[in-house]
């Protein structure tokens, strides 16, 4: 099996959500330890990824290949490779980072310019066949519950995915996964994360452990004054 974990983070390697991550990772590798998948990592924030032009160069005059020479291919590449994608990334302000964003725009290749009728809204068939492929959100965000905030993310991978034809994975009070003396709750909840991982790989997140990942890290009242009194100001 090959994984590409696409880490959306500005912060790199220091990503709260990449935590997550890394945990879920520990829990797909114990459930196939006999047969330990391939892991490829793509840190966007440091790769060379420029805005679409919308010039549709991908569609007619190089089918399937931009027109941009930068790392984009890169990805494209990896997509194509990988049977299981993680997207790893924070939210913000109520969406994807801006990054991130850009490599969604720039996956036009991967599609037809032709119209699909059976689409609801329209839409267009992809170059490849896709059909087999998997994909998993892991995001964190600074909200006390991650509940109705990630409501543009889930419209739109919707429409990229198909409704549920995808896994996420959304927790709030994210900025706690860097403080140290919270440690004890955050690593119980790691720990539900990496079991989340190994239930993915054997046919799926059970009932009981997505309840306890939505779970709130500490009560709505407590996690806001810590967040108020971290500002300092």
């Amino acid at each position: 099996m090959n994984i590409l974990v696409i880490n959306g983070s500005p912060k790199g390697e220091r990503s709260n959500t990449l935590r997550l991550t890394n945990a879920f990772l520990e829990g797909i590798s114990y459930a196939r330890k006999d047969n330990l998948p391939k892991i490829e990592r793509l840190n966007i924030a440091q790769m060379d990824i420029n805005s679409c032009l919308g010039c549709f160069s991908c569609w007619k005059t190089t089918p399937g290949k931009c027109c941009l020479d930068d790392d984009m291919q890169i990805v494209i590449e990896k997509l194509l490779w990988a049977d299981l994608t993680i997207w790893s990334f924070p939210l913000y302000y109520f969406s994807l980072p801006g990054k991130l964003k850009t490599v969604i725009d720039r996956q036009l290749p991967l599609t037809l310019p032709f119209m699909l009728s059976n689409a609801e809204g329209g839409g267009h068939p992809s170059r490849y066949d896709m059909s087999k492929k998997k994909t998993v959100l892991i995001s964190t965000c600074g909200f006390y519950t991650a509940e109705s905030n990630y409501d543009s993310i889930i419209a739109q991978f919707n429409k990229i995915c198909g409704k549920g034809n995808y896994t996420t994975l959304f927790c709030g009070q994210g900025e706690l996964f860097q403080v140290l003396e919270l440690s004890r709750r955050t690593e119980e909840y790691l720990t539900v994360v990496q079991q989340a991982g190994q239930e993915y790989m054997s046919g799926g997140i059970t009932k009981e452990t997505n309840l306890k990942l939505q779970e709130l890290l500490f009560p709505r009242d407590v996690f806001e004054r810590m967040a108020d009194a971290s500002w300092g100001i």
